[in-house]
């Protein structure tokens, strides 16, 4: 009986033993895979940002610098052609932690995470829409009804170059720049604004695309870079880009003396029109966190968030902040 009763203790010792390995075990997995997943989300949010910003102000042939307006556009212009035209002469337009919405006609103060920025990026699309081969007509379905595009060609002189028009009708007879043979048309391509901003949830309860509180994402709302994208006329749609992004912060970097380079700090926020329309390069900064808090962890970090200065929000939630440089190619190599 005894030798049973030290063999059933030694055992339990044994099983004690074994069980507290697996727990660890279990929590250092679980802990890397949020660790992992954060700085996948971390990576993945600047490299959608840099690819995009990258491509800001691309006009397609059209490489001169655009008239630019007394005023600041409307981001949330949908409809307004010789509006939409006006505003592609800002490659990159900004709102600087603002405390909500300062553009709810498209962005309900409900969607913003308030003390985040908010960025916006305009540009002719990558891809021809049509006339690639060129051709003298456009072809039957190349373009997409109700959706805006942008026609331009490499004349300096034209003062309707570029157009953006509505896409409507067969034939679309609004695109009517031709190459320099006389006869053949210009490449057409889809005109883009994308808005860029956080969102205070990844998916509102009970669906549609507004963030309702504290219900969201079934009880625990994790705060997602989202972006606005103007997809047809009077349309703009919410697409959800990356969960864990807890804050957002856009410096500018001005040309003041036409060379395409920044001249002298970064700023949260250009003072003037003319400055904005100046930009040639944005730093942003990115705070990712775990979507899971982690037990028994607090977070006592200072996160360095550019010009903006510093953060420190605590909680069980461990964090990181991404940063990058990106050059805003087309409107600063027209400077060069």
């Amino acid at each position: 009986m005894i030798e049973l009763m030290i063999a059933i203790a030694i055992g339990l010792f044994l099983l004690i033993g074994l069980v507290s390995v697996f727990a660890t075990s279990n929590r250092a997995y679980m802990e890397l895979s949020r660790a992992s997943q954060q700085i996948e989300n971390g990576r993945f949010a600047v490299q959608l940002l840099t690819d995009d910003i990258s491509l800001a102000g691309f006009n397609g042939r059209y490489s001169q610098q655009l008239t630019v307006p007394g005023v600041l556009p409307d981001p949330c212009e949908k409809s307004n052609m010789a509006a939409l035209r006006d505003a592609a002469a800002f490659a990159v337009q900004g709102y600087d932690a603002p405390a909500s919405s300062p553009i709810t006609t498209c962005l309900p103060a409900a969607n913003h995470l308030g003390g985040t920025d908010i960025l916006v990026v305009r540009r002719a699309s990558s891809t021809i829409a049509a006339s690639n081969p060129p051709v003298a007509s456009i072809p039957g379905g190349a373009l997409v009804a109700t959706s805006i595009y942008m026609q331009a060609n490499s004349d300096p002189t034209s003062s309707t170059n570029p157009i953006v028009a509505v896409a409507g009708g067969t034939p679309n007879s609004v695109f009517v720049l031709k190459n320099r043979d006389g006869a053949t048309l210009a490449p057409v391509r889809q005109y883009e604004v994308h808005i860029y901003f956080v969102a205070p949830c990844s998916v509102p309860n009970g669906g549609g695309s507004v963030c309702t509180g504290a219900s969201d994402d079934g009880g625990s709302p994790i705060p997602t870079l989202k972006r606005l994208e103007l997809t047809a006329n009077n349309t703009m749609t919410v697409v959800p880009l990356v969960e864990g992004i807890e804050n957002f912060q856009v410096d500018y970097g001005i040309d003041t003396d036409g060379d395409g380079v920044p001249n002298g700090a970064y700023v949260t926020a250009p003072a003037t029109v003319t400055d904005w329309a100046n930009v040639v390069a944005v730093r942003v900064n990115v705070l990712a966190r775990n979507l899971e808090t982690t037990g028994g962890f607090t977070d006592t970090k200072v996160y360095d968030m550019g010009v903006a200065g510093t953060l420190s929000p605590g909680g069980a939630y461990k964090r990181h902040v991404y940063n990058a440089v990106i050059r805003v190619v087309n409107p600063s190599s027209r400077r060069e």
